[in-house]
């Protein structure tokens, strides 16, 4: 005998699975010596590994990103600042999401784990525009002789 378990738009599929789990596990006590499920196909590993990857991808980025900084422009400051706006812009987005009711699906964490590239880029240039506009200002009031 087979079955399939169809999922709800818009549900979550972290609980849907689990509940799922939970319900098996009650029907497998009444069920026959002998009888027992197989699963097929389950995508809660597919789920656990996309959130797994945000959340290495997210310390590599900002281990990188404090290293290039930290090198190239010699100012510890603008790498925790860029570090900084990285989680808090991946939290802001999940809130958003959650706000218009948008489900966390393996898309949107893909594409989530896309902008991090985005988030990293536009942290760098703003800080190196503000490095390179103060350096400018310090310059021009405090002219060397």
């Amino acid at each position: 005998m087979g079955g399939i378990v169809v999922m709800r738009y818009g549900e979550n599929a972290d609980k849907v699975i689990n509940a799922v789990k939970e319900k098996m596990k009650d029907v497998q006590k009444g069920l026959p010596e002998g009888v027992t499920f197989k699963t097929a196909y389950d995508r809660s590993e597919l789920i656990e590994a996309a959130i797994g990857n945000i959340k290495v991808k997210l310390v590599e980025e900002m281990a990188v990103v404090a290293l290039i900084v930290i090198i190239f422009l010699f100012h510890w400051r603008s790498a925790l600042s860029i570090i900084i706006q990285i989680p808090i812009t991946i939290a802001i987005s999940f809130i958003l999401l959650n706000m218009f009711g948008i489900s966390s699906n393996i898309m949107s964490l893909t594409g989530i784990a896309l902008a991090i590239g985005v988030i990293v880029d536009n942290g760098i240039i703003m800080s190196e525009n503000a490095y390179r506009h103060l350096s400018d200002y310090q310059n021009q009031h405090n002219p060397k002789s």
